[in-house]
């Protein structure tokens, strides 16, 4: 049973692979046109997207409509497999009024819809174990590695995976005879309108900046921007993983999700619980509530204006800026702090009152940190954070 399920995992990996490939010099035996439709817009427009067990691309309309593409390649695949693929595919995209939906799943759901839940698994497994003993020191990350990162993320994930099933990544050859099957899903969408998206067991790439007012309801799914953001923008994630380039504004939730890098934040809000979030550099008018979950800021931008945050039961890692002046202030209870070979520790609050704990700088400076946080860690650094006394 158990190889029976590496054997699966590794044909998830290929699959992976595959779509964030570009287009194979091979000629295939089958093309399939699962949906190809072009609809109308206007500045009122709204566009739905409901995905579930789905994998799409995203792109900027060349004109004033939206263009959605989808289609299944095959080679070397029996005919019985072929019809079973496609027998298990539901597709549906309409226009009524003014808004146009786009429905989308796989019913081949003991394939798809768990892989994300067993894959996280097996990875926290393997980095459990492995764990060293003697935590290694946080380094500061520059903006352009995170980006970096970003943009790696697919190819990092695959190879925590063949970690955790003790495989030696290897470059495959690829054989004539070899079975291979392409899905190809691209959605074209024009600048003006709205987008309202439900995603489940899924993977979303935006290959261009998204500025569109866009409102997502996001479940165990993988989703990549590039520079995103607009005022009225709301975005609720629940499991799974985020990466942006770049936010410039906007309301974003997370909850219970497993990594969320951000490379460049500005005017946003952010609402996290029991989540991971890694940032590469904080911008103007940053605000952020947080319940039990990890954050690490790398940088601040110059003139970064004034990060709030207001967290319980967090840690933070907060490497200080190198751009500016800046004040900083830490008020709350319960909570240590670590700065150099300074360690604090804040009683707890009988009358559960906040008072202030740490403060540097002046206060008179634009330029503000400050942190609410009860119940929590906090740990300052330059160039790196050593966890060897916590």
């Amino acid at each position: 049973m158990k190889n029976q399920f590496k054997v699966l995992l590794l044909m998830l990996i290929t699959s992976i692979a595959l779509h964030g490939q570009k287009t194979l010099d091979i000629e295939m035996d089958e093309k399939h046109t699962i949906f190809d439709k072009s609809f109308s817009t206007d500045s009122n427009t709204i566009l739905v997207l409901n995905l579930k067990n789905t994998a799409a691309q995203v792109v900027a309309s060349k004109d004033n409509s939206v263009h959605i593409t989808y289609t299944k390649e095959f080679k070397n695949t029996r005919k019985k497999h072929i019809k079973r693929q496609l027998e298990l595919l539901t597709v549906s995209g309409k226009k009524e009024g003014n808004k146009i939906t786009y429905t989308t799943n796989s019913k081949n759901s003991h394939v798809y819809v768990n892989k994300l839940v067993w894959e996280d698994m097996l990875i926290g497994q393997f980095e459990k174990k492995n764990k060293d003993s003697i935590p290694k020191p946080l380094k500061r990350k520059s903006l352009d590695s995170l980006l970096f990162e970003i943009k790696s993320s697919d190819i990092l994930y695959k190879n925590k995976l063949f970690g955790a099933l003790k495989i030696k990544p290897r470059v495959k050859k690829w054989k004539s005879s070899d079975q291979l099957i392409i899905t190809k899903m691209i959605i074209e969408i024009p600048e003006h309108i709205h987008v309202r998206a439900t995603l489940e067991n899924s993977n979303l790439v935006f290959l261009d900046d998204f500025y569109n007012r866009m409102t997502m309801n996001v479940r165990n799914t993988k989703i990549k921007f590039k520079s995103v953001g607009n005022p009225l923008n709301i975005l609720d994630v629940d499991n799974g993983y985020f990466y942006a380039n770049k936010i410039v504004a906007g309301d974003y939730t997370f909850a219970n999700t497993k990594k969320v890098l951000i490379g460049e934040i500005l005017n946003t809000k952010i609402n996290t619980e029991f989540t991971k979030v890694e940032i590469g550099e904080i911008g103007k008018n940053t605000t952020i509530y947080d319940f039990n979950s990890k954050y690490s800021f790398y940088n601040f931008s110059e003139n970064f204006g004034e990060l709030k945050m207001n967290s319980d039961y967090s840690e933070i890692n907060l490497f200080l800026p190198k751009k500016s002046e800046y004040y900083l202030e830490t008020i709350g209870h319960n909570t240590v702090h670590f700065w150099r070979d300074i360690i604090t520790e804040i009683p707890p609050s009988k009358k559960n009152m906040n008072s202030k704990m740490m403060e540097i700088g002046n206060k008179q400076n634009p330029n503000k940190i400050s942190t609410h946080i009860t119940n929590g860690i906090v740990r300052f650094g330059e160039d790196f954070i050593d966890f060897g006394e916590d």
